[in-house]
């Protein structure tokens, strides 16, 4: 159970990231929570979550909390309910202000409604990630990889090599890492989609892009066999933004 919902806890970065080069940037989390509804309490769940939504915009609620549902998998009785990105620091505050302004309001209108809880932050690796403000999310694919134990050193060489050549020879497309706070030791890879036909097989994978950029398939399939031989497991999920039960965005 707990692997399934570590899944769950990165589905999407949002903008903030720009940091000047000098500075040491901070640590920035997701906050994430699951939801599963009481059997045969859907529409009542998705009425009393929207009420609430409603309430947080009211109360000023300075975080944009956004809802996402599965469209794969054989578990499709769930709510994903995370915001995006905040510090360690941040967090102290915002739960005060959770307490004083929104809680009682969720207790007696969602709560009813639910069947049971997961939560869990994740650290956002912001250095090896290229999301920027242009990014349209409707829909996320994301991958949960479960790290050996002992392969961590291995895994972050491959990872960092494998981004630093994407960023810095312009791949063409979007991607985020993430590590979950708690659970078995993982890093979550989240790639955005405007829409189904952008899951479509690229024309140009990123094994040969990869290829062509180091001048050597024998080289770049080392890097790969580095990175895939540092996880037990590998598993990919596809979730759907729910705009209509989501905080809207400030900027819109």
């Amino acid at each position: 159970m707990n692997k399934f919902y570590s899944i769950l806890c990165l589905l999407l970065l949002i903008p903030g990231w720009c940091v000047a080069a000098d500075e040491k940037e901070p640590t920035l989390i997701a906050d994430s929570w699951t939801m599963v509804p009481k059997v045969g309490h859907d529409s009542q769940f998705e009425a009393a979550l929207k009420e609430h939504m409603a309430l947080r915009s009211e109360k000023g609620d300075s975080r944009q909390w956004l809802v996402y549902t599965p469209v794969t998998g054989n578990n499709f009785n769930h709510y994903v309910v995370r915001s995006c990105c905040a510090t360690w620091a941040d967090q102290d505050s915002y739960e005060d202000w959770d307490t004083k302004e929104t809680h009682q309001h969720f207790i007696e209108t969602v709560h009813p409604h639910v069947e049971s809880y997961s939560h869990n932050f994740s650290e956002l690796d912001q250095k090896n990630s290229r999301w920027g403000e242009e990014v349209k999310a409707p829909y996320v694919g994301v991958t949960h990889y479960k790290v050996k134990m002992g392969k961590w050193r291995q895994m972050n060489e491959a990872l960092k090599k494998m981004s630093t050549l994407a960023k810095d020879n312009d791949w063409p497309h979007h991607w985020a890492w993430s590590y979950p706070v708690a659970g078995s030791g993982a890093v979550n890879l989240v790639i955005p989609f405007e829409n189904y036909a952008a899951m479509a097989p690229l024309d140009e994978s990123f094994y040969a892009f990869i290829s062509k950029v180091m001048k050597s398939e024998k080289k770049a399939q080392k890097m790969f066999d580095q990175f895939s031989g540092s996880f037990s497991s590998a598993e990919y999920q596809i979730y759907r933004l729910r705009k209509d039960l989501s905080m809207a965005d400030k900027k819109e």
